[in-house]
This record gives C-alpha cells, sequence and structure tokens, in this order.
C-alpha cells in the first residue's frame, strides 16, 4: 500500500537562463545577442535586443507547438534603456499567429534598471492551449529601442493536494483494436530470427508489425534481399524471416512497398508472395524498367518450396509454407513528401516517371499500385501516405480548393494527394501517418511529456482533410499510426531514458480517444552507442541514443536489453487489450494523467502516468458507475527505482474506500491499477 506524501510542487519551464533551453528557438528579427555579459541580472549572460529603426522589431522566442494548460504565467527580467508609455507589447504566439499585445511601460526611475514582470498567460491569450509556440517582446514607440531580458520562465500551475481525478466507468469512448499494440521490426535487424525476439515480442503482446523499415522501405528490392537505391549489402532480416515472425506472434502484418525505387509490379509480386496461390497463373508483366516479374505463382511457388541443394539467389524466400500467409495491410512507401526520403522518381535512366516528392506524382503512382495489388489479393487494404498540417510538404503545383480556407488555393501534400485520388476514382483503405514531436538537439523533457496530447489533435485534423478531399468515399477510410517516436533523427540519451517510456504510455492513452486503430511504435531493435544529444538538462542516466525498445547489443549493453519503452510495453499488457472498452476518465491537473478502461471479463483498469520530473503526486480517484469488490486493488509500476537497477515492473496493492481511491504516484512513474467488480446476483 502507498502513503500519503507531503504536498507537491510545481514544475517550471525555464526558457532563458544564460543561453536558450533545450526545443527554444531564436526567430527574432531585432539585433540580438544571447551572449551579452552586462548587464546580466543573474548569471554570467543575458539577452541584448537592439531596434536601431522604427520597424517594430523583435525578440522572438519560437518553440514547436506544445500545450499551454502545465503553466500560469510568463515571467521575466527586463532593463529598458528608455521610459515611456507602451514603450515595449509583449505578444504571445499561437500556430505561428501573434495575438493580443501586453503593453510594458517604465518610468523614468525604471529605465537603467532591471524590472520583474510576471504575465498570466490568460492576459497574453493563450491560456490551456496546445497551439502555443512563442513570443514576442516588442518596439512599439515608433523610434530606435534597446533592452536586456534575463532568467525567462513559464511559471507552472501548482499541483492541487490532491490530485482528483475522475472515472466514468459508464461512458464507454471506444473499443480497442489490438493493432494499436503494435512495433516497427527493421530489414537491419540482426537478431529478428533469434528465439529471444519471438519472447520478448510475445512478453509485451504485440498486435501489429511493420516491415521492412522506415526511410530504407523506398529502397527495398525485397526480393534480391538488399536494397536498390543505395546498394548497400545483403541485410539481416528480409521479407521471409519477418512473415515467419509476424505469423507466430499471430500478429496483424504492416508492409512497406517501395516506391521511392520500386515499381507497382515489384510490389504485386510481393503480395504474391506471402498472400498468392501456387497454382496461380496471373500475369503480374514487365515493368518500367524492363524486368519481367513473371505470374504470381512463381512467387508463391517460392514460398512453399524447400531450399533448393545449390542456392540460386531464391533461397531465403523457399521456406516450405504452402499456405498463404494473408498479410491484409499494405503501405505504398515511406514519408514520401520529405527530401530525406529515397525517390527516383524523373531519373531516365531509373524508368520511373514524374517529379520526386511530389503529392501529384504519388497519387497518380498510388492508383497504379492499388490496382496491380489488389489483383494479386482483393482482399488486402492498401494505405496512402499523409502529413500535417494543411499546407506542408507541397511542390506548390497542382492548387486544390480549400474548404477550410474558403476555397483558397493550397498545395499541400496530403490535399493534392487525396484530391487527385478522388478525381481518379481511387479510395485508399487506410491512411499512414507518423509523429515524431521533437527535432534533434531540441529535446525538452517537459514538452515531450505533453506532446501525447496532441495526437487527439492531429487525428481530428486527418480526418477533417479525409472529408474535405476525398468526399463521400471518406467514411470507409480508417486511420492508422504506423510510427511514434520522441525525435526525428539522431536521437539522444532521451530515447533511452524513462521519460520516452512515460510518453510512450502516455501516448497510447491518448492514441485510444482518438479513431486512429494502429500504432507501431519505431522500432523493436535499432542500433545504441548513438550519442547525439546529451544536454545536460534531460533526465537519464544512459549517455546513449537508441530508438530501439530492446539493444541490439554494442560496447554499452548486452543484446536483448530493455530499454524502458519496452518496460512501458509490458505494462500497457495488464491495462487494456483488444476488445476492451476505453471508458471516461479526466484529471485536473496536466502532469498527472490517467485513462481508463473496462476489460472484457469485468475488471477496470487504470492508467496512471506521473510526469512530474522530482514530486511524489496524491491522488484522489472518484469512480462512477464501478464499486470494486475488493478492499485492495492491484498495482503494476515501473518508474525510477526499477530503472535504475534495470529491474522488471513491480506489483503490489492500493486501498480502495468504496467508490474512492486514494494513493500516492511517484515521481516519473507509471503505473497500472486493477480492480474487479463485485458480481451481479
Amino acid at each position: 500500500m502507498l502513503c500519503a506524501l507531503p504536498r507537491a510542487g510545481a514544475q517550471d519551464m525555464v526558457i532563458y537562463k544564460d543561453a536558450l533551453q533545450p526545443g527554444w528557438l531564436n526567430y527574432g528579427w531585432a539585433t540580438i545577442n544571447y551572449s551579452n555579459h552586462t548587464p546580466v541580472h543573474t548569471g554570467t549572460n543575458s539577452i541584448s535586443v537592439s531596434d536601431t529603426g522604427t520597424t517594430n522589431k523583435a525578440l522572438y522566442l519560437a518553440h514547436p507547438l506544445f500545450d499551454s494548460t502545465p503553466y500560469q504565467s510568463l515571467s521575466f527580467w527586463i532593463y529598458p534603456t528608455t521610459s515611456g508609455s507602451n514603450e515595449l507589447a509583449v505578444r504571445a504566439i499561437l500556430s505561428g499567429k501573434p495575438q493580443v499585445p501586453y503593453p510594458l511601460s517604465f518610468t523614468p526611475d525604471q529605465a537603467g534598471k532591471w524590472q520583474h514582470f510576471t504575465i498570466p498567460l490568460s492576459a497574453l491569450g493563450v491560456a490551456s492551449n496546445w497551439h502555443f509556440n512563442g513570443f514576442w517582446i516588442q518596439n512599439f514607440t515608433q523610434h530606435p529601442v534597446a533592452f536586456y531580458v534575463d532568467d525567462i520562465t513559464l511559471v507552472a500551475v501548482p499541483p492541487p493536494d490532491p490530485v482528483p481525478l475522475t472515472v466514468d466507468a459508464h461512458k464507454v469512448i471506444r473499443t480497442v483494436d489490438p493493432r494499436i499494440y503494435g512495433i516497427n521490426i527493421a530489414m537491419w535487424d540482426r537478431l529478428l530470427a533469434d528465439p529471444q525476439s519471438g519472447v520478448l515480442l510475445s512478453d509485451i503482446g504485440v498486435g501489429a508489425i511493420r516491415f521492412p523499415g522506415g526511410s530504407g522501405s523506398d529502397a527495398f528490392d525485397w526480393h534480391v534481399y538488399r536494397d536498390k537505391g543505395r546498394k548497400w549489402p545483403r541485410n539481416p532480416s528480409n521479407a521471409a524471416t519477418f512473415a515467419k515472425v509476424t505469423e507466430a506472434q499471430k500478429a496483424q502484418a504492416f508492409i512497406t512497398v517501395n516506391y521511392g525505387s520500386g515499381t507497382p509490379e515489384e510490389a504485386a509480386a510481393w503480395v504474391a508472395y506471402y498472400n498468392g496461390d501456387p497454382a496461380s497463373n496471373a500475369v503480374l508483366g514487365v515493368d518500367s524498367r524492363k524486368t519481367d516479374w513473371q505470374t504470381a505463382g512463381f512467387w508463391a511457388s517460392l514460398r512453399a518450396a524447400d531450399p533448393l541443394q545449390k542456392d540460386d539467389g531464391y533461397n531465403f524466400l523457399r521456406i516450405s509454407h504452402p499456405a498463404p500467409f494473408g498479410f491484409k495491410y499494405w503501405e505504398v512507401g515511406n514519408e514520401c513528401y520529405g527530401g530525406w526520403e529515397e525517390d527516383q522518381r524523373g531519373i531516365p535512366k531509373d524508368g520511373l516517371p514524374g517529379v520526386p516528392h511530389d503529392p501529384f506524382t504519388y497519387a497518380q503512382a498510388f492508383a497504379t499500385y492499388y490496382k496491380q495489388m489488389l489483383a494479386v489479393d482483393p482482399a488486402i487494404h492498401i494505405g496512402a501516405v499523409v502529413v500535417t498540417p494543411e499546407s506542408g510538404y507541397g511542390n506548390h503545383t497542382h492548387a486544390v480548393p480549400s474548404p477550410e480556407m474558403d476555397g483558397a488555393p493550397v498545395t499541400g501534400w496530403t490535399p493534392v494527394v487525396l484530391s487527385t485520388l478522388k478525381s481518379l476514382g481511387v479510395t485508399p483503405h487506410f491512411l499512414i501517418y507518423h509523429s515524431y514531436p521533437q527535432n534533434p538537439g531540441h529535446e525538452s523533457d517537459a514538452t515531450l511529456l505533453q506532446a501525447a496530447a496532441r495526437l487527439q489533435g492531429d487525428a481530428v485534423e486527418i480526418r477533417r482533410m479525409v472529408t474535405d478531399y476525398l468526399g463521400a468515399s471518406a467514411t470507409s477510410v480508417e486511420l492508422d499510426l504506423t510510427e511514434l517516436n520522441s525525435v526525428s533523427s539522431n536521437p539522444g540519451k532521451q530515447s533511452t531514458s524513462l521519460v520516452d517510456g512515460l510518453f510512450m504510455a502516455d501516448a497510447i492513452g491518448n492514441i485510444v480517444q482518438t479513431e486512429f486503430n494502429t500504432c507501431t511504435w519505431w522500432d523493436f531493435r535499432n542500433g545504441n552507442g548513438i550519442r547525439y544529444e546529451d544536454n545536460p538538462t534531460l533526465y537519464g542516466w544512459r549517455p546513449y541514443g537508441d530508438y530501439g525498445m530492446v539493444s541490439p547489443g554494442g560496447p554499452e549493453t548486452a543484446p536483448n536489453t530493455p530499454f524502458p519503452t519496452y518496460y512501458a510495453a509490458k505494462l500497457l499488457t495488464h491495462w487494456a487489450r483488444g476488445g476492451d472498452a476505453i471508458v471516461s476518465a479526466t484529471t485536473s491537473y496536466p502532469l498527472l494523467s490517467i485513462y481508463a478502461a473496462r476489460l472484457a471479463k469485468g475488471p477496470l483498469a487504470l492508467l496512471l502516468i506521473n510526469k512530474h520530473p522530482t514530486i511524489d503526486l496524491n491522488a484522489k480517484i472518484s469512480l462512477i458507475g464501478f464499486t470494486s469488490a475488493t478492499e485492495n486493488a492491484t498495482l503494476y509500476s515501473y518508474g525510477k527505482p526499477q530503472d535504475l537497477k534495470q529491474t522488471d515492473l513491480t506489483t503490489g496493492t492500493v486501498a480502495v474506500s468504496g467508490t474512492t481511491i486514494r494513493c500516492s504516484l511517484p515521481s516519473y512513474s507509471m503505473s497500472v491499477l486493477i480492480l474487479n467488480p463485485i458480481k451481479k446476483e
């Protein structure tokens, strides 16, 4: 049983203290020095800001969109060099748009001295808003101005004690799809065929597995066991290994076919290999690169055959599996909108028509992939790549009218792809979305642990675009999140820290509130020993990064060593699974998340996440529509002690008094409480 602890404090976010803190960016358009030595308020540096003209120049401290709900005010020290009414103005920013100015005035005796301001976020027009992304301090005088700023902080909302939480077991939000608990498997995973991989995957109850691996998918020739465009050597894992592992887990498969350097015929052959009939004479055809892909039966026969005594190059595909795998979910390309992605469109010698990273080209190609893959197996579902925001990642061509903007033309990736598919009479079965809330070098634990809530907004935005640009057929299209992790590239110490595990659990709690039916975490086993972002402000004791849930082995970890994300996934096996009902759960404090599920067999399972780095939070959970049959709830938990000792989940009990639970949740911890219902007579 957990005992009550002293009242908790708040977690402020430091923006500037001698230097800009992680996640905060200089977007200012005045003359600015972030290492000014005099005057300073505290420490060794301050920010000097100079507008030598009359152009309303400003200090602009920007941040990727994040939730302002945990914060109540903006605090800073400022050193004006002149006095006057409305000398400067603070303007907070929502999605890049400045809000109402908050004037700063200085009397003559205040000029040349440090002054302290604490401005409520409500006065800046950005309280409790997840579109918050920075603020200006702007010259409003219409004459030259110089000033200095130091010790800038977002002041946190203090937590109540206890934190009131409410669960309404009668209010069902949705039923959990088992594919929510998915994972990516990479072609470079040299240990995938090892029996221990099966044990590790089984222990986290994986419901969906995606292959062959992120950006490599657009350079992957599945049938020759190597990447085409990059001329890498054969990868340790291949299409056959993936199939056997996925079948053993009884998981749904997501296969990403090669759009960047492949052809529709090559993709159709892959469908035939997994799902085809060895007796089929269906001709796949000669592709634009003059490769003859023979028949569906040719590839299905390889799957069914025993290896030859003398390998002809296809023995890795001969796995003595006559029955089709029946893999259902197929993606055309991976993040095809991004310049980081292999895309050989428009290169004459490659025989792939169109323009690289172009939504119109992609939609036209998708229609061909769609037709040829479905011709092999009409039962499969084929997904198209989308991205947010609406105006993002276009090539400034093939504009379409935006209903959201009163018919104004937009050329963003998603509107152009969906509108073009509609004109071609093609409706994708599902849409593929990826989310990495941070970019490398700007990782922040505080903002990452609020980022999961944005996934609910992402689902709403994607659904709106589907409705706007696909029209009547939009209702048949499902949404799937097939990559999720903390940072878009160059994973540093945060990726192997407890914080990333907390983010994963919080993300799943948010995703099951949305219409996303799949979440495949990036990824199972990746590659560690990477030392990208090692900022001392980040929590964690591992000095290296790794996207994987378990280590592939390296100089600092043994093979298959679990990271905190693995234990987060393992903890969730005690929470909602496929077929369970998500019910309403609310919190009064943003650093303490609660998610509730009514399990198929009757118990109520609560997922609780304390996102405060240093303070244990007392909670009072009120239950509506549910009475516990026992005086104790079963507790599963993982937090700092387990992470530091590299041990498994711990178990215990928490007292229940009727419809009320009082407990204390340690800082940086995730817990699952399970309550058994009173049996009906």
